[in-house]
């Protein structure tokens, strides 16, 4: 059984996290509280680990402190294939140019292939039409 099908089976919603997600934990920002409740157990494309690494880099907080947060929280890094590079590239269409980065793509990409909810900071999410549900944290 896919894990989102054993979720909804479950009676549990399945949630793929958006970088902004770890990041406003992370950093302490606005939506933490709300992030932090529903990031464990969550999961999370590997191409936005990878964003979220290099962010951390970039505002001089050590990357381990993500990675942690990731581990403990049973957050399941979900690997970028074939499947997946399609649908994100399909997705570009969904918004005018500039609205969706590609890593923004790849994390709802991975929500549809999942049948998940994405969970985001990023409101303009929730006023596009995408092919999954949308969970703001702020």
């Amino acid at each position: 059984m896919a894990q989102g099908a054993w979720f909804a089976a479950a009676g549990m919603t399945l949630r793929t996290l958006d970088t902004s997600v770890i990041m406003a934990i992370v950093l302490g920002e606005r939506g933490q509280e709300v992030a932090a409740r529903l990031a464990p157990g969550s999961v999370l494309s590997s191409v936005n680990f990878a964003e979220i690494i290099t962010k951390c880099v970039e505002k001089a907080v050590p990357p381990r402190i993500a990675e942690r947060y990731i581990r403990e929280g049973n957050i399941e890094i979900v690997g970028f294939d074939a499947d997946l590079a399609i649908l994100t590239g399909d997705l570009f269409g969904r918004a005018r140019k500039g609205v969706l980065s590609l890593g923004d793509r790849a994390c709802i990409a991975t929500a549809v292939k999942l049948g998940a909810t994405v969970v985001t900071a990023d409101r303009i999410w929730a006023e596009l039409d995408l092919p999954c549900k949308v969970e703001l944290i702020r």
